[in-house]
């Protein structure tokens, strides 16, 4: 009970979260979303895991980068929360009923028995066999369905002359109307699906853009921050491990939007055969701790008005 206590606690907050989010999901421009291509629950495992530690830096960043979002970082948590709601929200509305294919199997063998025992009744004119024709055959579910339907209802119909006279029990004819009813259930839903899938779809791109976005920007500022202790990759790992590193050089003013990202995100989104060139894009370049205390050296030697922290 305790630990279902939890679950049922942590799906409020993270439902609460969403509906504070929604208003920023709508306000995204189809054009700015990113492709999803990394696996959502690691990535959330990741970013719920380090916000703490990241957490400790703010009072730093908002002293050393005064023109950093720090209203988007401090909605690092909800933007997380969100995504895992729209995650769930997506694989529900893309993955099929689980008990679909079983369900079809028990229907198609109800069907050949109430078939073969109506059959036997028709030929010894207990029923109208003429009532026979209306079926439509195994190919298909909504055909399996509406089958079942008509020959546990052709059997119910003439259960007072035919009880007692045939294999099939009233138990059986119930189960049969179960079953038809909850296949027809299932498809009609299937149907239903491409709109919902479409709108699945989106509204997890939109979160999955809006904590990208935030994490990498987050993650930019701590690089800054962290190049003499060696220890941002600890602080906020990258979200996509394994990817080639980049030069400090190629790193951006964490303070400033990411438009080559955003470029790329919208040109994946359009084209998924993209999707390798928008992973290289979106990982924030992390380096060697040797090549980023040189680089900020450096930049602090420069004239003041050349830092790019204090445009």
């Amino acid at each position: 009970m305790p630990n279902h206590a939890v679950n049922v606690s942590n799906e409020v907050l993270a439902q609460d979260a969403y509906e504070r989010v929604k208003p920023e999901l709508a306000k995204l421009a189809p054009e700015d979303l990113l492709q999803v291509n990394l696996e959502v629950s690691v990535a959330l495992q990741t970013i719920l895991g380090v916000l703490p530690e990241a957490r400790a830096l703010r009072d730093q960043i908002v002293q050393e980068l005064p023109t950093f979002d720090i209203a988007s970082f401090d909605r690092l948590e909800d933007y997380a929360l969100t995504l895992g709601v729209t995650q769930t929200a997506y694989l529900v509305a893309t993955e099929p009923p689980s008990d679909l294919e079983p369900l079809t199997e028990e229907a198609i063998e109800m069907r050949e028995t109430l078939l073969r025992d109506a059959q036997a009744l028709a030929r010894r004119q207990l029923i109208d066999g003429g009532q026979l024709a209306n079926l439509k055959g195994i190919n298909g579910y909504k055909n399996i369905a509406q089958d079942l339907q008509i020959l546990s209802k052709i059997l119910q119909d003439a259960w007072p002359n035919i009880q007692g006279k045939a294999a099939t029990t009233a138990d059986e004819l119930k189960t049969a109307s179960q079953i038809s009813t909850r296949l027809s259930r299932i498809v009609g839903l299937r149907e239903q699906g491409p709109a919902q899938v479409a709108a699945a779809t989106d509204e997890r791109l939109r979160a999955f853009t809006l904590v990208l976005r935030t994490y990498e920007d987050a993650r930019r500022a701590v690089i800054y921050l962290r190049a003499r202790n060696g220890d941002a990759d600890t602080i906020m790992p990258s979200l996509y491990p394994g990817r080639p590193r980049h030069r400090q050089s190629d790193a951006t003013d964490p303070t400033k939007p990411n438009t080559t990202s955003n470029a790329s995100g919208a040109a994946g989104a359009g084209n998924a055969s993209k999707s390798s060139d928008v992973n290289a894009i979106q990982t924030v370049p992390a380096v060697t701790p040797a090549a980023t205390t040189a680089a900020v050296a450096a930049q602090r030697n420069a004239p003041a008005s050349k830092d790019p922290f204090l445009e």
